[in-house]
C-alpha cells in the first residue's frame, strides 16, 4: 500500500476544508487527482506532506502512520514538483547542477560534489530526454525547461512517490503535450517512483496513469480505474453541468461542456 486514509477530515478556523476522504493507493496503480481550482486540491497535497496536520481520520502514506511513524523521515522519501518552486534557484547554475540540488533538498549546492555526481544528474536528463539542456544556465531556459529539470532533480534523490502538482501551468500547448511526453518517460526509469499527478485538466491525463481521483468542494466525488472514472455520466455529476468526452486517442480525453 502507498497511501491509506480513513476518514479523513481538514478544518481551519471553523470552517471544514477536507471531508471524510478515504482513499486507497496500492503499489502499481499511477493517480490522477482531478479538480477545479479551490476544490480541495492544494490542501490535501499538503496534509500528506505534513505541512498541514489532519484535523480527524487516519492516515498512512508509505506505511508511515501520521501519529506514530517518523514523518521528517517519511518527507525525505515523497518528492514533489510544482511551478512554484521555478524561480528558487540560483540563476547562474547549470542544467545538471540544478537536478543535482535535489540530492541535497536544498535550492543551492551547499556541499562538495564530484564530477561522477555531475554526470549521474546528466543521466537523468537523457533518461528524461533532457540531454539538449546539458551546461546550458538556468536563466536561459524556458517555463517548460525548468519543469523538466524540477522533474528530474526530484528524482535525483530517488523517492519513492513523486507528486507533480499541477507541473505544466504556464506552459503553451507545444511545450505542454512536450513535457507530458517526458513525464511519460518516469515509468520506465530503473527506480520508476508511484506517481501523483494534479491537474484540472482532464486531457493531461495520459495513458501513463491508470486511477483518477475526482474531488470537489473538499470531497471526493468519485475514485477508481480511470475509465470507470472519465465516464459522461460520472464528469456531468461533477461537473453539475452535461458534458461530451472527446477521444483524444492514446488513451486520452478532452472534456468538452455542452451548453
Amino acid at each position: 500500500m502507498i497511501l491509506s486514509m480513513q476518514d479523513l477530515s481538514y478544518k481551519k478556523d471553523g470552517k471544514t476544508i477536507l471531508d471524510q476522504l478515504n482513499w486507497e493507493f496500492k503499489k502499481g496503480e499511477r493517480w490522477a487527482i482531478l479538480g477545479l481550482n479551490g476544490a480541495g486540491k492544494s490542501t490535501l497535497l499538503r496534509i500528506l506532506l505534513a505541512e498541514f496536520w489532519k484535523s480527524e481520520g487516519e492516515l498512512t502514506v508509505l506505511g508511515t502512520h501520521f501519529g506514530q511513524g517518523d514523518i521528517p523521515k517519511l518527507r525525505q522519501r515523497i518528492g514533489i514538483v510544482g511551478s512554484f518552486l521555478a524561480e528558487r534557484f540560483p540563476q547562474h547554475l547549470s542544467a545538471e547542477q540544478i537536478v543535482l540540488t535535489g540530492r541535497y533538498k536544498s535550492s543551492i549546492l551547499y556541499q562538495e560534489y564530484s564530477e561522477s555526481d555531475l554526470e549521474e544528474a546528466r543521466t537523468l536528463l537523457r533518461d528524461l530526454d533532457g540531454g539538449h539542456l546539458i551546461s546550458r544556465r538556468y536563466r536561459s531556459l524556458s517555463q517548460g525547461e525548468k519543469q523538466l529539470l524540477l522533474i528530474a532533480r526530484s528524482l535525483m534523490d530517488n523517492p519513492d512517490l513523486l507528486i507533480l502538482d499541477e507541473a505544466t501551468v504556464g506552459l503553451d500547448l507545444l511545450a505542454r503535450e512536450k513535457l507530458l511526453k517526458q513525464i511519460e518517460r518516469i515509468d520506465s526509469l530503473d527506480q520508476a517512483p508511484a506517481l501523483i499527478y494534479v491537474t484540472h485538466h482532464a486531457e493531461e491525463i495520459t495513458h501513463l496513469f491508470t486511477h483518477v481521483l475526482l474531488i470537489s468542494q473538499g470531497r471526493i466525488v468519485a475514485q477508481g480505474p480511470k475509465n470507470e472514472v472519465l465516464t459522461v455520466e460520472t464528469l456531468s455529476n461533477f461537473y453539475d453541468s452535461p458534458v461530451e468526452l472527446i477521444d483524444l486517442g492514446q488513451d486520452r480525453l478532452f472534456i468538452k461542456p455542452i451548453l
